[in-house]
């Protein structure tokens, strides 16, 4: 509905407005030469009719730049520098540990800076997704969440959903992106909790999910280190690549251990390093670096090794994991390709789409149309694109070791 709303949008504002300028134009230019108007006369109406033609034109160019007000970022210039300054920071440094200690504030900016964008050219789902050749973007979106469902170990059968009303926790959840499908894929028969750290995700998915008549969830402010539930409260827990903002992964894990009723299951989307990565490297160490830095992540070090070791240390069994951007696992299209070409994603996601974007927003700042820093933000976005597609090409990095986890009924088990 959305893109063939655009579709008419497009066609209509842009495409015809511009045409009919054009045609007018060509109209008034062959008629001139048909008629007896003094020179003086014509060029007061010619004037006129380039400066109208003029203004459609601008007018159907500027349709193109996004509208982002950012209303919720006051001081949008100096908040991309400051984030600039005291996040791009290399490894293994006493800067490196002084951004970790302040996770949570430096969380809540990045996504405050970038969100405005993500909705724009990615969807109001912030992650990657498997995805087949005959698939749109948003299908394989929607067919990933459905699996995220489909594993969490909870019925679907009426019967089942009408004894208890089963409690699920979505850790990191965004605007509700996957909170939205995963409750409509158990038709709002289980409640699904959302907590995030960043308070205009919060304000943007209670909106969002008024506006999609969403029912029976619960949205918290919060880290989700601390999360403000008993222990054993939910009967199933999701993470779609929010937990690699986490400084200390096996601490997060933890917790979701702690609030996760025993035999429960916790589905996660990891960002791990593969075997093709090699840390004595300094274009992979600097690559990895460059991907932290521009997501706002911590994935520096976090082999599939290790996250199967914090994950286990934490109490879980791993049923299973694969990636799911591999060979024979679910998906045509690797991740990195979506920066690469249409066939990918959306086409503001791709390198065309990125520089295309980068124009719009200059062009809008120049013009005061846009709030001062907004460029810079797209600047972000356009390096943490270009390092996630080399690092995908070289195959240093997955955004799709998918987890099924459960918590054990007892310590024998």
């Amino acid at each position: 509905e959305y893109m063939g709303e655009e579709r008419t949008i497009f066609k209509e504002s842009r495409f015809i407005l511009f045409g009919k300028n054009i045609i007018k134009s060509l109209i008034f230019l062959s008629s001139y030469y048909n008629t007896s108007f003094n020179l003086k006369f014509f060029k007061i109406i010619m004037y006129k009719k380039l400066f109208t033609f003029a203004f459609g034109w601008i007018k159907w160019f500027l349709s193109f730049i996004p509208a982002f007000k950012y209303e919720h970022v006051p001081k949008l210039d100096s908040t991309i520098k400051n984030f600039n300054s005291n996040f791009m920071k290399s490894f293994d440094t006493n800067e490196d540990k002084a951004r970790r200690s302040a996770y949570q504030k430096t969380t809540e900016v990045f996504y405050n800076l970038i969100t405005d964008f993500y909705e724009w050219g990615w969807g109001k789902s912030f992650h990657f997704a498997p995805r087949y050749n005959d698939e749109t973007f948003r299908e394989s979106i929607v067919r990933y969440e459905h699996l995220f469902a489909s594993s969490l170990g909870i019925p679907t059968d009426k019967e089942s959903l009408a004894k208890k009303e089963y409690q699920v926790l979505d850790v990191g959840c965004g605007v509700g992106g996957p909170l939205r499908a995963i409750a409509r894929f158990f038709k709002f028969r289980v409640h699904v909790t959302g907590i995030n750290i960043t308070k205009e995700h919060i304000n943007r998915a209670e909106k969002y999910n008024k506006q999609a008549g969403v029912r029976n969830y619960t949205l918290v402010h919060g880290d989700f280190n601390q999360i403000p539930r008993a222990d054993g409260f939910f009967d199933a827990v999701y993470d779609f690549e929010a937990t690699l903002h986490s400084t200390d992964r096996q601490k997060t894990f933890k917790e979701i251990h702690r609030v996760l009723k025993p035999g429960g299951r916790f589905v996660t989307a990891q960002y791990c390093l593969l075997d093709n990565y090699d840390p004595n490297n300094k274009y992979h160490l600097e690559l990895i670096r460059k991907i932290d830095n521009a997501n706002g992540c911590y994935c520096f070090g976090q082999t599939v090794k290790l996250t199967t070791s914090n994950l286990e240390k934490a109490g879980f069994k791993v049923i299973s994991h694969e990636d799911v951007f591999a060979e024979g696992n679910g998906s045509d299209i690797r991740f990195h390709e979506c920066f690469e070409g249409a066939k990918g994603a959306q086409f503001t996601g791709t390198s065309i789409g990125l520089r295309c974007t980068y124009a719009f927003t200059y062009i809008g700042e120049s013009l005061r149309l846009l709030p001062r820093g907004t460029c810079e933000v797209q600047g972000l976005l356009m390096d943490a694109a270009e390092s996630f597609k080399e690092a995908g090409k070289l195959g240093l990095i997955s955004p799709g070791l998918l987890y099924i986890c459960e918590k054990p009924l007892s310590k024998k088990d």
